[in-house]
């Protein structure tokens, strides 16, 4: 490596490395599956309790009701991007498909924003999703890069039936 660029050998290294355990669709999807199921039932459990028990939340830097209507408005709509990401991956429509999984895990890794307004005063379990949704959004994030090492656009162009290798 010279000047902090990765050579084309050390790319092949990592894109054979990753390949070992995302190296087939069904794996893949699998892997994906697994991934956004876990998303959707943290951020579920967390956003629903953070709107709901609002009060037990810091609220210097945002007031608690500009927080729920935030509530209302991104978790439907990220949820809906983040299923869309899987329905399009499982139609092998990866380019796509890698945006939307990437603005979804979003979802979940910004909610350690909490913590920058303070700790909120909330019962263990429900802490625990703060970083059970960083956890989520984070595995999209590894999944979705590793993902693009492995699958490539079919004739060069975006979703046009892209494949692996």
């Amino acid at each position: 490596m010279s000047g902090g660029n990765v050579s084309a050998g050390a790319r092949a290294d990592w894109r054979s490395a990753v390949s070992g355990w995302m190296g087939d669709d069904e794996r893949r999807l699998s892997i994906l599956k697994a991934i956004v199921a876990f998303s959707v039932v943290s951020t579920t459990l967390h956003y629903t309790h953070n709107f709901v028990a609002i009060d037990r939340y810091p609220a210097d830097l945002v007031p608690g009701p500009v927080t729920q209507v935030a509530i209302i408005v991104s978790w439907p709509l990220f949820t809906a991007i983040g299923l869309y990401g899987y329905r399009l991956y499982s139609e092998r429509r990866y380019s796509t498909a890698h945006v939307c999984l990437l603005v979804y895990s979003m979802l979940g890794i910004t909610t350690v924003g909490h913590f920058l307004d303070g700790s909120p005063d909330i019962a263990a379990f429900w802490y625990g999703t703060i970083f059970t949704d960083f956890l989520a959004g984070t595995a999209l994030v590894v999944f979705t890069a590793a993902s693009a090492l492995v699958v490539r656009p079919k004739d060069g162009g975006l979703d046009a039936g892209d494949r692996v290798g």
